[in-house]
């Protein structure tokens, strides 16, 4: 047993001769619950076949000089120890004694309780940084669901719980009645991770897991620390240990956004994103809608623009002339490049934005959208497979949007995979739009899994992933034009991807969203608001005005969404009964118009600029939203907050996304302002927030 004192009231007990993780204490008190292996590895043959190993099955050889040292049958590994910042930090060296290849390596893990706090008996909730981030206290709930724990494999899954995909971040955490365990791989090369939580014997096991890069029969070196810590206070607190290493190890190219000159003007216009298709009211259907010719939409766009005093960003679904989602021949757009240009002119001379929405790093060989469209000799002619995401033996196959298309995804370490795409991106920018969610279908602008020994990387997911996808993304004559991804961009890609389609609402599927994105980021990049897709709340007007101020106070920009005839759905592929209920839109208009004005005029340099951090705490009742997953309800505070700092300037915004005013008390006496003009301060610890409204405080 060795005892690891991370000051003078934490410690960490890792037993070597076992090879477990053991007790985590803080002020006496152990905040796990039962022990873990201290690592575990995963192996794999040519032929496909996997097989894992962890401390607990190998021999224990020696501890001295902060260094462990075990045996197997596959490999030694020797892992080194270091207590610095508070931190017990590890590094693990393995040597191969096969022909295999070292997939990933887990460290440091550690295991709570098998109920979280919002379980009978449980204890205790998960930090998880998916997608927009999550908070996690109901682990049957969430093996409920479709994302439930699912273990990565080839081929791949857009909601896998992979870093730089769905994950963003390198760090997970726990924290039971204000004291928290921090895990953390803090690493600038970025290479990819699994991070994730799994039920384990008795408890909940919370690891990350590196892959460790390496060919067949190498050795493998970990390049930076992997971290395990304590700390105490809420979400905010593990964010800001990560913060601190992030803002002095920034990815390539990454700069503030108040620095940044490359950034397009109307970034810091709040554009209004208002997404639909020209085609069909949902991913599978073509039937017509209204919306094409594209200058259909012009009217409608108009009142939008009008009633909610913005400008708009038009961003279109099925306007590609193959099929929709069928990537990588887009171009030239359905109703040729002529129609479609004179559109955007015409969006231009109304001072409105034009977006496109395309499908990512794939190629259809046949549209189950549109039949006609199956460009099989294409794939043979061109030579798709061997530029096709594989499996070790050399398998093909795919998962991505299977309702869509049938095809494979595409590797971006092969120079024919980015050529071709470049292509088709190219010519697109070349049309003067203003947007481009390139790499929908590759949350946070990763490609998917790849095991081919054929390819220019090692034969297994790792660093090459980013590294190539960057290059393919630096390559593009955008021409002005921003990029962005499906979900927030992950870390590696911030600097290329600084606009995407941040869909918080799929944390529904684990728990409960948290802005831990934005805390993070959000001085960096401004994403928007997304098309919803999978929001299954009730269909109330509070839920709709709910996702708004969420995503307001996140310093996210709003999305609408319609499929014609003038309407606005509550999200795109609306499967939620009843499915021909609409939002209200005067409602809409009115929150947008207020929301809008706060985002434009002196109080929206926070907003814009701002470092999040953590709020003020404040009391106000609670509103109810029915949840359709599982018929329960989900209480959320009547009015949202979220907290900014600029030049030493610290600032909440209070919204209130009811149709009824709310009553708020706050933690001390502060300087309240009712309007976006900031020119009505009263000094108060007490205020009422007019219906579909907004107050800013001085902190």
């Amino acid at each position: 047993m060795e005892q690891f004192i991370l000051s003078k009231n934490a410690s960490i007990t890792l037993n070597f001769e076992t090879g477990e993780v053991c007790n985590i204490l803080k002020g006496g008190r152990q905040i796990n619950n039962i022990s873990a292996p201290l690592f575990t590895v995963k192996l794999r043959k040519k032929t496909g076949e996997s097989y894992q190993v962890n401390a607990t099955q190998c021999a224990f050889v020696s501890y001295q000089n902060q260094t462990a040292v075990y045996t197997s049958e596959f490999f030694n590994a020797q892992l080194r120890f270091q207590i610095l910042d508070d931190a017990l930090r590890c590094r693990i060296h393995m040597q191969n004694k096969t022909q295999d290849v070292f997939e990933w390596v887990e460290v440091l893990p550690f295991a709570v309780g098998k109920k979280l706090k919002d379980e009978e008996g449980g204890r205790g909730e998960i930090i998880y940084p998916y997608n927009e981030g999550c908070k996690v206290a109901d682990m049957a709930y969430r093996e409920s669901m479709p994302f439930r724990y699912t273990e990565p494999e080839y081929p791949s899954k857009g909601s896998y719980s992979i870093f730089p995909n769905m994950i963003s971040s390198q760090f997970i955490a726990y924290i039971d009645d204000g004291a928290g365990i921090y895990l953390g791989m803090h690493d600038n090369e970025r290479t990819t991770k699994h991070v994730d939580f799994c039920y384990f014997e008795e408890g909940i096991r919370v690891f990350m897991r590196a892959f460790c890069d390496v060919h067949y029969g190498q050795d493998y070196q970990m390049p930076f620390d992997t971290i395990l810590c304590v700390f105490e206070g809420s979400w905010h607190n593990a964010a800001d240990i990560y913060y601190h290493w992030f803002k002095d190890n920034l990815p390539a190219g990454l700069t503030k956004i108040r620095h940044n000159t490359a950034l397009p003007s109307w970034y810091k216009e709040y554009p209004l994103v208002v997404a639909y298709p020209v085609r069909g009211k949902h991913d599978t259907d073509l039937s017509e809608n209204g919306m094409y010719p594209y200058k259909n939409a012009l009217p409608f766009l108009e009142e939008v623009a009008a009633e909610t005093d913005g400008k708009v960003m038009a961003l279109l679904m099925h306007w590609e002339s193959s099929a929709p989602w069928a990537p990588p021949f887009y171009w030239p757009p359905y109703g040729g490049k002529e129609e479609f240009c004179e559109f955007v002119n015409e969006l231009h001379a109304r001072d409105m934005l034009a977006g496109l929405y395309c499908s990512g790093m794939g190629f259809t060989k046949q549209s189950n959208v549109d039949k006609s469209y199956a460009p099989e000799e294409a794939y043979h002619s061109l030579g798709i497979e061997q530029c096709a995401c594989a499996n070790s033996n050399g398998e093909i196959s795919s998962t991505i949007c299977l309702a869509q298309r049938e095809g494979v995804d595409l590797c971006p370490a092969c120079q024919k995979t980015k050529n071709m795409l470049k292509a088709e991106f190219d010519a697109i920018c070349e049309s003067g739009i203003d947007y481009l969610q390139a790499l929908d279908q590759n949350h946070g602008g990763n490609s998917y899994f790849c095991y081919s020994d054929q390819h220019e990387h090692v034969p297994a997911p790792g660093k090459w992933q980013q590294i190539e996808t960057n290059k393919l993304l630096a390559s593009i004559d955008k021409k002005g034009v921003l990029f962005g991804c499906e979900s927030a961009a992950a870390e590696p890609f911030l600097s290329q991807l600084q606009f995407s389609d941040n869909r918080y609402e799929l944390n529904y599927y684990h728990g409960v969203p948290i802005p831990v994105y934005a805390y993070l980021y959000h001085e960096y990049v401004n994403n928007f608001m997304g098309n919803q897709i999978c929001a299954m709340l009730d269909k109330t007007e509070n839920n709709f005005t709910y996702r708004m101020a969420y995503s307001f106070a996140a310093g996210d920009m709003l999305t609408l969404v319609t499929n014609g005839n003038g309407n606005l759905l509550y999200s795109w592929c609306d499967c939620v009964p009843p499915t021909e209920k609409n939002v209200d839109k005067v409602t809409a208009f009115r929150f947008i118009k207020e929301l809008t004005a706060w985002r434009k005029k002196p109080a929206g340099k926070f907003l814009h600029y701002g470092k999040m951090i953590a709020p003020m705490d404040v009391v106000c009742a609670e509103e109810q939203i029915y949840l359709f997953s599982n018929g329960s309800y989900l209480k959320i505070p009547a009015a949202l907050s979220g907290a900014y700092e600029l030049d030493g300037e610290r600032v909440q915004f209070l919204v209130n996304y009811n149709l009824h005013a709310v009553d708020v008390e706050l933690a001390k006496e502060c300087e309240v302002y009712l309007s976006a003009d900031l020119t009505d301060a009263q000094k108060t610890a007490k205020l009422t927030i007019p219906p579909l409204s907004v107050a800013m405080l001085k902190m």
